[in-house]
């Protein structure tokens, strides 16, 4: 458990549970991003970025700029020996939200996405509180 004073991020994901890809083995982005002649479209710009090099980018981001004031730990519960023991990993067996789940202090509070933004609000706000 982080020092009080430290806000904690925890990043759960199931690397397997994100992948929507059409199977077709394309690795085309034609501009629009309308798809190419088999129905489905390629939108999602970090879609190629792993969520674990995506969790690292935040730590840095949320180090910079809330310095040692910020923990971020990403963990792959197919990989982690805790992972069948998880709770989050619980979530994902009964598809009730989509990986990666985001904790905040303990608390769930993303799922489907890392949103930078959001987080870093959440964490001024939160620092914000401790120090009012």
């Amino acid at each position: 458990m982080p020092p009080a004073d430290v806000v904690e991020i925890v990043v759960y994901d199931a690397p397997a549970a994100r992948r929507d890809d059409c199977g077709c083995g394309c690795d085309h982005h034609h501009g629009s991003g309308e798809g190419h002649g088999h129905g489905h479209s390629h939108q999602d710009a970090f879609e190629k970025i792993s969520m674990a090099m995506q969790a690292q980018a935040l730590s840095l981001t949320l180090e910079k700029e809330f310095p040692g004031q910020v923990r971020v730990e990403y963990i792959d519960v197919t990989k982690d020996p805790r992972g069948p023991a998880l709770p989050q990993t619980k979530l994902w067996c009964s598809l009730t939200y989509p990986s990666p789940l985001v904790y905040v202090n303990g608390r769930g509070r993303f799922a489907g996405a890392l949103p930078v933004d959001r987080l870093r609000e959440e964490v001024k706000d939160l620092l914000a509180g401790r120090t009012a």
